[in-house]
């Protein structure tokens, strides 16, 4: 899946990268022990080593894009929340596996149905005129600044709103498209480090291989 970045967005924001793995052939399941097991053991980890997450680097990389608009970067509320003893929801295990990256690794990433996609894709710069439907059902119009990404249809995701309800990973996706957004950049090693910690998560609870179609960096 080719992205294109838009000339507004890298004179803002010289530094920023797109990271994209492209995965077929995933089976989704409500719960699996296997997974399950494994979240436990990354809860564990959190409240070992991330004791206070709005002091971590990449956490604070993240609340200079999300302080601009009087928000607090989500996933240190959800690694707050695991501190507090909150366990990991049960939803799907596709989107659990990305999940499970996202706090491991504290990158902002979307997950999207591919075959709902009509590419290629194009990341901009909100001018505040853009609208589009949530994962949750509701429409949200974008604020001037916030970064978002669509295809020829419409926008899938934002920086600050999350993934629409299009282009969501259903249970009876086959085939995904995981989308890491870093405003301010990141070492390339570190991006492909956290898309292949995505699909070491889905292998805990595949029983055949995923296919790998593709991981890339775009800046």
């Amino acid at each position: 899946m080719e992205v294109i970045l838009s000339e507004e967005l890298k004179n803002e924001y010289p530094n920023i990268k797109i990271g994209i793995l492209e995965v077929r052939g995933v089976t989704s399941k409500r719960c699996d022990p296997r997974l399950e097991r494994e979240k436990r053991l990354l809860e564990a980890y959190i409240r070992k080593n991330y004791t206070n997450p709005e002091e971590i680097d990449v956490i604070k990389s993240y609340n200079r894009f999300f302080k601009q608009y009087g928000k607090v970067y989500p996933i240190q509320y959800q690694i707050q929340s695991i501190l507090k003893g909150k366990l990991i929801p049960t939803r799907s295990t596709v989107v659990e596996a990305m999940f499970m990256a996202e706090l491991k690794n504290m990158y902002l990433t979307a997950g999207h149905d591919l075959d709902s996609l009509n590419g290629p894709l194009e990341t901009r710069l909100a001018d505040g005129s853009e609208s589009y439907v949530k994962i949750n059902g509701k429409e949200q119009r974008l604020k001037p600044g916030d970064i978002y990404t669509r295809d020829r249809v419409d926008i899938i995701s934002s920086v600050l709103y999350g993934p629409d309800y299009r282009t969501r990973i259903r249970d009876d996706t086959m085939n995904c498209l995981f989308f890491s957004y870093f405003p301010y950049g990141e070492e390339d090693v570190n991006i492909k480090r956290h898309l292949r910690n995505i699909l070491d998560n889905l292998r805990i609870f595949m029983d055949e291989e995923p296919e790998v179609v593709e991981i890339r960096i775009y800046q």
